[in-house]
């Protein structure tokens, strides 16, 4: 009985982590990393920092790193695919940390806009500043520089 039961646990498991992709749609996995397999259909796998896009076939199995930022789509028009992803499990540190750091990266992100927009600023106005010195009011052009 015992080994029936563990038998059941692993296909609960096995059938929570098959996904669908309907023709037209993506999926996204997030940035945990994990294991992408492709079990009916072919993918087009991109993540981000990768130079090229991927083709996945069925049976073939992709390892994810942390922050991969993968995207998934069914590569032929008109059909799905059926994934197993098993995504790498946060530990307890990250699970608290995440969603604090989450925001705060999202206001750093808005800060350093405003900061450059800020430097365009400085330097349309010094611009419009220099625009407006005549020859014979520089230092430059007075000889004080020789």
């Amino acid at each position: 009985m015992n080994a029936q039961l563990k038998r059941n646990r692993r296909r609960s498991v096995s059938a929570a982590a098959l996904r669908r992709v309907e023709p037209g749609q993506a999926l996204h996995l997030g940035r945990l990393g994990g294991e992408l397999t492709v079990v009916e259909g072919r993918i087009w796998l991109t993540r981000d920092g990768d130079l090229g896009d991927h083709v996945v076939e069925p049976g073939q199995c992709v390892p994810l790193a942390v922050n991969d930022n993968a995207v998934i789509e069914p590569w032929q028009r008109g059909e799905g695919v059926l994934l197993r992803w098993n995504p790498r499990r946060q530990g307890l540190l990250g699970a608290v940390f995440a969603g604090p750091l989450l925001g705060l990266a999202f206001a750093m992100r808005l800060l350093a806009g405003g900061f450059a927009a800020l430097a365009r600023s400085a330097a349309a106005s010094a611009s419009r500043a220099q625009g407006c010195i005549s020859g014979a009011d520089s230092i430059a052009s007075s000889g004080a520089l020789k």
